[in-house]
Parts: structure tokens; sequence; C-alpha cells
């Protein structure tokens, strides 16, 4: 019966964690469509699309390449202080270079200069929670 608990209980985490974003983007659509002018409501898809193609870029694969190695290694310490230093070091750069360039991005996309900030720090804050998630 334990076995059962325990599977019950990492699925109920993990469910959370994953559904309960979409629910929340899911209840804000009626915010967004009745606060925000039809051309916010435009970009925010547009962000989103942006959030997606860009999670995956500095994710890298490193989720399963990190399980690869941590069932394979010895050495655990090894594999999870090399993946974070890595995943540290790429988005730390893809930050810095974000925030220097926030107003070309902006301009280019039309998209507000603080929307993309919000962006930048989402994307970065969501590939630092990688090795942990």
């Amino acid at each position: 019966m334990s076995l059962y608990k325990k599977l019950l209980n990492q699925t109920a985490i993990y469910g959370i964690a994953t559904v309960l974003p979409r629910m929340l983007s899911f209840l804000l659509v009626r915010l967004y469509v009745d606060y925000m002018p039809a051309e916010e409501y435009g970009e925010v898809s547009v962000i989103f699309a942006y959030l997606i193609f860009f999670n995956v870029i500095l994710s890298y694969g490193m989720e399963t390449a990190f399980f690869r190695f941590y069932n394979t290694e010895e050495n655990k310490q090894k594999v999870i202080s090399t993946s974070t230093i890595s995943l540290l070091f790429s988005t730390v750069l893809f930050l810095i270079l974000g925030l220097l360039f926030k107003e070309k991005i902006s301009q280019w996309s039309n998209i507000k200069d603080t929307y993309i900030f919000y962006t930048l720090l989402i994307l970065a804050l969501d590939a630092l929670v990688i090795i942990p998630f």
C-alpha cells in the first residue's frame, strides 16, 4: 500500500506543478479580454509563443541528459554540479544579452519593453529550475 501512496503523492506534486500554471493562464483569459486592449492581448499571445520557443532553447535537452547521466554515473554530485553550472552560465549569458538588447527586441517585435523585461526574467528563472524540478 505504501508504494501506491508514494506514487499518488509524487503524481500529485508533479501534477500540481504542471497543471496549476495552465489553469491560472486559463482563468486569466477573462481578465485579459475585459481589461486589456485587443492589441495588448495579441502581444501577450505572441509573448507566450516566444516563451515556449526560448524555453526549449534555454533548456537544450538538459532534463533528458541529466536523468541519463544521473542514473548511469557513479559520481552523482559531479553530474548535478556540471549540469547546474552549464545551465547557470548559459542562462546568465542569455539574460545579460537580452537585457542589453531589450529596446532593439522591443522595436523589432513591436512589444513593449516592460513585457520584454518580464519575459526575459521568466525565461531565466524557468531555465534555472530545470535541474531541481
